[in-house]
């Protein structure tokens, strides 16, 4: 599977516990493997380790970041339609997360992107689907926002 651009495995165990485990470059930084009790779970772990490790390697320029982290949300939101509710939600959450975490910094288009995916998020939370108008909302909002992050004024 992959996740961000970094390969990872997820395999059920004897015993039925699953382990995790990433294809990275640079594993001084990045945690590598780990157990856990479901496929989602595992899933859902190494999605973190990864998470966690793109920000630690990642580079300082602040704008740089929120570039590739819009691209990558709207690589997602692309291919996310696709996925059974679950792994949608597992994608786009960390986007959510970050740009929850991050300062404000009076910026609309960041803000909107967020708005719309995490209203996304949370209708597949609640109902299990989400309408049309909430996918092609969160998408465009994060387009206007990758235009800006790409072109800052």
């Amino acid at each position: 599977m992959d996740y961000c651009g970094v390969e990872f495995t997820a395999v059920e165990s004897a015993g039925g516990s699953w382990k995790w485990q990433l294809s990275i470059l640079d594993t001084d930084k990045m945690r590598t493997s780990g157990q856990a009790t479901s496929r989602a779970a595992a899933i859902m772990k190494a999605h973190e380790a990864i998470g966690e490790g793109l920000r630690t390697n990642a580079s300082p320029d602040h704008e740089a970041q929120l570039s590739k982290l819009v691209r990558d949300v709207l690589h997602i939101l692309h291919g996310a339609r696709s996925l059974p509710p679950a792994e949608a939600i597992q994608a786009l959450r960390p986007f959510v997360n970050t740009m929850h975490r991050r300062a404000s910094e009076n910026d609309r288009l960041a803000d909107a992107s967020a708005a719309a995916v995490g209203a996304l998020v949370q209708r597949l939370e609640d109902k299990g689907v989400a309408t049309d108008d909430l996918w092609e909302e969160a998408i465009e909002a994060s387009l206007s926002f990758a235009n800006e992050a790409s072109y800052p004024g």
